[in-house]
């Protein structure tokens, strides 16, 4: 008989749902932004993936691993305990980002990968999966690479319109460039390396290709990805030593040899740089502008700090304390207070203190609102 019942317990465990097995993995929410480094890539070329995680329920900095099943799952099997290859690494501000090399990571030759509609499936999760952030897409770059290569054109650059602050790739082809005068003159030269020679806003600020400095040979140096193709990657505002707020209008450049040295140059070009549309600065406000204890209030801060995450305010009337959060993302947040509830029976005040703090107990609000007295509300 005890036999029997083991069985029997055993059997409704398996046919249970699995929610009911174990509990459901919380909801994070989606990565802010997903970007790679480089920006063109091949499945045989090693990037960075980068996630932002910012306005997640992800606790800030803490490990977070990568799951993905498209085109084929490398840690199936391991959900309750993510293997260690599978860890992203912080960078800071809320920034992950996981490097590998999509055809040895996944186990698939290029060209599957490239059949897979060029798109990689995943989630981002604590170890042991009880938290997880909503499915991600991120593509491969198979399109645009064999778009260029049938193009007939010597060189493109990813995105067409740079940012200073994100990454940025120049594609190059040796067979189809004009070098010295002549499309596809650098074949009928022996070389043994090429570099940009470049300079922000029509060349006022230059990163030089000055062969008489190894720092520099090193720096400037395109890479050769396969065949006549060869690649330069960048941040611009890193590349060229600018300060953050630095807005580029241009990147002038052109291409010369090493080995040897200004053999000649490819003719000169200039990159457009997009519009740049900064953040804007954190905004509070509340509604209505004048108020009483018999009101609702609404608080609403826009345009929160990066790192800012939750807020939490905390309002002090007389000897009472109401605490709560306000909802919403990064854009903006908000919390409503019936202070009628809250305030009840509280009819001499005439002010109420409010501190609103960040993920990291930093105030960002710190002021007292003014209340109507009762006893200058009339009705009519």
């Amino acid at each position: 008989m005890k036999k029997i019942l083991s069985l029997a317990i055993v059997l409704i465990c398996t046919l249970l749902p699995t929610s009911l097995r174990a509990a459901d993995p919380i909801e994070g929410g989606a990565p802010y932004k997903i970007w790679t480094y480089p920006v063109v890539y091949r499945a045989t070329d090693k990037v960075t993936w980068y996630f932002d995680m910012t306005d997640t329920k992800f606790k800030t900095g803490e490990d977070l691993y990568i799951w993905t099943w498209s085109p084929s799952e490398p840690d199936a099997g391991n959900w309750d305990n993510s293997s260690d290859f599978a860890k992203l690494t912080y960078k800071g501000d809320n920034i992950y980002t996981f490097t590998l090399i999509p055809e040895k990571y996944y186990g698939k030759p290029a060209s599957d990968i490239n059949a897979n509609d060029d798109i990689f499936w995943g989630r981002l999760k604590t170890k042991t999966g009880l938290m997880q952030s909503d499915v991600f897409q991120i593509n491969t770059s198979h399109l645009d690479w064999k778009t260029f290569v049938d193009s007939g054109e010597g060189s493109k650059p990813f995105p067409e319109k740079f940012s200073m602050k994100d990454p940025f790739s120049l594609l190059v082809d040796i067979s189809k460039i004009p070098f010295a005068g002549k499309a596809g003159g650098l074949k009928d030269i022996t070389w043994e390396s090429l570099h940009l020679h470049s300079g922000l806003d029509m060349w006022t600020v230059q990163v030089q290709a000055d062969m008489s400095k190894p720092e520099a040979i090193k720096k400037t140096q395109l890479t050769h990805v396969e065949g006549d193709i060869y690649r330069m990657d960048m941040i611009p505002m890193e590349y060229y030593g600018v300060e953050s707020d630095y807005e580029a209008e241009n990147i002038a450049w052109l291409i010369t040899t090493h080995n040897p040295d200004w053999a000649g140059t490819t003719p000169d070009a200039v990159l457009k740089a997009a519009a740049a549309v900064p953040y804007p600065d954190p905004q509070f406000s509340f509604f209505p502008q004048k108020f009483s204890s018999l009101d609702i209030l609404t608080l609403t801060r826009q345009y929160n700090g990066k790192t800012d995450g939750d807020l939490k305010y905390t309002l002090t009337a007389g000897e009472k304390t109401i605490t709560g959060t306000l909802d919403g993302n990064r854009d903006k947040r908000e919390a409503i207070i019936n202070l009628a509830k809250e305030l009840a029976g509280m009819t001499s005040l005439t002010k109420i203190h409010l501190k609103i703090t960040n993920t990291n107990n930093v105030a960002v609000v710190d002021t007292d609102l003014p209340l109507v007295p009762l006893s200058e509300i009339t009705y009519e």
